[in-house]
């Protein structure tokens, strides 16, 4: 939330102008930091000052309406107190910090009751916490229980504390402006692929105690393009934003409609008692589209394919049951529109089989490679490592990631090719021809009770130090809880970790303070036509900017992915992107 210094708002009430302290309590509420949990730093921030000014109490404190609520706290203080018993509702009332040598002797204060008790505050000395507008939150104060002066060197020292502990109340704000846009699409509003991820977790989670079904309904519009191409991408997003508008009014309020990527919406529904009430479900659809959409002046009637997939007799995790759904879609699509539920056939195809076949003798016929790109620095563009990418070279020419991977995590198979891997990476880094090599995993790897001990077994039997290995994993195997004690065992071992394709759709930008990873690569998509002069381009870099805001607040490095252009690679480097990697530093190629 961008905190405004424009002109203070008429109260559509009355009429007036608000008074100051309408002002000042408007701004405080902005940050939404009241009754909020305790925070690391806001409590290092008071331990710190209580042993520098040598106090027995500090705080962080917030002024509200009609009480002052400590954010952090060091001593024997309550959470929150009456604000007409508040020093603090003093010391914001005058300019710099306020002093009182001794309380006891203050015509004001005296009668106090933390002053005549517990916890007997008789030295005080606050400064205030001041917002961007100007306007007073609240102060960051040290007491004590016995009089003492403060010198105008204490003081100065006193107002560094609030400033510092105002810095962290604006990059939490920033934070939570982040993971808003991170879970929230754009254009038309409704929650992105993030937040609905989350959703489903939840409503499958509460499927599996009530026994009802969960039904995850994937929606493509038909003949999007001829739309755009014939009214213009104005026009498009115009459309696409009355789409959300009528699929939201179509549900119920029980239901999530989300935004998937460009023309792809889902949606999710929970009131699911039996199969059979699917068809009530896509009636309602239907009937939100019977009536034409208008786009400049013209009537223009919307089709759209659904795919259905029911949680939990299709599928019982998460992407497959997204998959089941595609899969539904597709077919519906190719059939000419409609809806319809999934069925067996639509996840295996003959071509699906016979690949699956062949991909079962790939690893002994020799057919698997290692293709490895460079990752360079932002700054000197020296390279630093390499990324190893996994190609299936068949006698019919080679088969692009793409179109294996998926197959091999369904069918186990990633498994022995994982295997494989990495001891194909773990042999280049033993015979030097790379220093740092980062390699993929699945989370069905990851799964494996053996999996940190085959690795150990590995770097110590190749003689390869740990930290020449970094591991990549997807932000949905992260987002699983059941990983992260596994992550804690690679950081002991040495082996790092980077959370792979940032920003594509699954966790929260929230979830790199708890994640125990090393590194965050940025997803492509977010690169792709940076540098190009339109709201859209101009926006991801925004976006990429604040990533890097938020990744470099907690220590950690960023790789910028799909780096095709100079012009692209200069911007990256000045939003404050630690690596770059992309076809303009290297195409992935086999060595030599």
């Amino acid at each position: 939330m961008t905190l405004s210094n424009g002109p203070a708002p008429i109260d559509p009430a009355t009429g007036d102008l608000p008074t100051a302290e309408q002002l000042r309590l408007a701004a405080l509420h902005r940050y939404a930091i009241l009754d909020t949990a305790p925070e690391p730093q806001f409590d290092h921030l008071v331990e710190l000052a209580a042993r520098v000014f040598e106090m027995p109490m500090a705080t962080v404190t917030f002024v509200d309406e009609d009480r002052q609520w400590f954010k952090a706290r060091h001593g024997p203080l309550e959470p929150e107190s009456p604000r007409s018993q508040s020093f603090c509702s003093v010391a914001i009332a005058q300019d710099g910090v306020m002093v009182i040598p001794d309380a006891t002797q203050h015509a004001q204060l005296c009668s106090y009751p933390n002053v005549l008790g517990e916890p007997h505050i008789r030295s005080y000395a606050g400064a205030p916490l001041v917002a961007p507008d100007g306007q007073k939150l609240g102060t960051f104060c040290v007491m004590g229980t016995e009089p003492r002066e403060f010198t105008p060197k204490e003081q100065e020292l006193l107002a560094s504390f609030a400033d510092m502990a105002m810095a962290e109340l604006k990059l939490r704000q920033a934070l939570q402006d982040l993971s808003q846009m991170a879970m929230n699409d754009t254009l038309t509003g409704l929650p992105n692929r993030v937040q609905f991820r989350r959703q489903l977790t939840e409503a499958c989670r509460r499927a599996d105690l009530s026994g009802e079904k969960v039904v995850v309904g994937l929606l493509d519009l038909d003949q999007f393009k001829l739309i755009n191409d014939t009214f213009g991408h104005a026009a498009g997003d115009g459309l696409l934003r009355e789409v959300a508008r009528r699929l939201q009014e179509a549900t119920a309020t029980s239901d999530l409609v989300a935004r998937m990527s460009g023309d792809e919406f889902v949606v999710l529904f929970t009131d699911v008692r039996a199969v059979g009430d699917i068809d009530r479900l896509t009636r309602r659809l239907e009937d939100g589209f019977v009536v034409p959409f208008m786009i400049e002046g013209q009537e223009v009637f919307v089709h759209w394919s659904l795919g259905l997939s029911v949680y939990p007799d299709d599928a019982q995790e998460l992407d497959a049951l997204l998959s089941s759904a595609d899969a539904a879609m597709y077919r519906v699509k190719r059939a000419g529109g409609g809806h319809s539920a999934f069925r067996q056939e639509d996840g295996r195809s003959t071509s699906q089989m016979e690949r699956l076949s062949a991909l079962h003798r790939a690893i002994e016929r020799g057919e698997l490679r290692l293709y490895f790109q460079p990752k360079v620095n932002a700054q000197s563009r020296a390279v630093v490592a390499h990324e190893a990418l996994l190609r299936w070279v068949r006698p019919s020419g080679i088969v692009g990631p793409l179109d294996f991977i998926p197959l091999a995590e369904s069918s186990g198979l990633i498994l022995p090719i994982g295997r494989w891997v990495l001891r194909e990476a773990v042999d280049v880094l033993r015979t030097g021809r790379l220093q740092e090599v980062c390699v993929n995993v699945s989370a069905l790897e990851l799964r494996q009770a053996d999996y940190v001990d085959h690795l150990r077994s590995l770097l110590e039997e190749s003689r390869v130090a740990p930290r020449q290995l970094w591991l990549e994993l997807t932000e949905s195997s992260l987002l699983e809880p059941r990983f992260v004690p596994v992550l804690q065992e690679l950081k002991v071992l040495g082996v790092r970790t980077a959370m792979d394709d940032f920003g594509k759709g699954y966790s929260s930008l929230m979830s790199l303070v708890s994640l125990p990873i090393q590194m965050v690569k940025i997803d492509r998509s977010f690169i792709e036509g940076i540098g190009e002069d339109t709201p859209d381009q101009q926006r991801a870099l925004e976006v990429v900017r604040g990533i890097v805001a938020l990744a470099t607040a907690y220590g950690l490095p960023t790789v910028a992915e799909g780096v095709e252009t100079p012009e692209q690679a200069n911007l990256l480097t000045k939003v404050g992107c630690t690596e770059l990697q992309g076809y303009l530093f290297g195409r992935p190629e086999p060595l030599s």
